[in-house]
């Protein structure tokens, strides 16, 4: 997976927003940066940095102390994606089932967003991914993502 770096530091800006609120501009730039491979298939490296540098100034926009914190919580942190790839089994593959599902929503709901929108559920797919959950809830997760996607499919978003 290319966009590896996007989605690690798309879990550290979730970690920062869970503790800190959000801004104007970060929902927006999530489901940019989620739909990014969708909207961009053919990117490069220059494009691909420009994005993930736009999440860690929404980060340190909405949590400045940390990039300075002398004792790192890890709430924030970019997300280890061999963590993923090391996982147990059955959690790797519902993990990156979840990730490849929130990447084709976030596609869908970036090109028809308006500001009232109720995105919560992409940052907390996000914060799933990078903490330590267990597989039966990472499969309840996997469920309410798909009745999430039949909902944006059929407009309901």
């Amino acid at each position: 997976m290319k966009e590896e770096r996007i989605i690690s530091t798309l879990v550290g800006l979730a970690g920062a927003c869970s503790n800190n609120g959000k801004t104007e501009n970060t929902d927006l730039l999530v489901l940019r940066a989620l739909a990014f491979p969708l909207l961009c298939p053919n990117y490069d490296e220059e494009e691909l940095c420009r994005i993930v540098d736009e999440i860690y100034s929404e980060k340190k926009t909405i949590a400045p102390n940390c990039f300075e914190c002398m004792n790192p919580c890890g709430n924030t942190s970019d997300y280890d994606m061999n963590r993923i790839y090391e996982a147990e089994e059955g959690i790797r593959e519902v993990k990156l089932q979840i990730l490849e599902k929130i990447q084709e929503m976030a596609f869908y709901v970036f090109n028809k967003y308006e500001s009232e929108m109720d995105i919560d559920f992409f940052y907390k797919a996000l914060l799933y991914i990078g903490n330590d959950i267990s597989e039966e809830n990472l499969h309840h997760l996997l469920s309410e993502t798909e009745k999430m996607e039949q909902e944006i499919q059929s407009g309901g978003i």
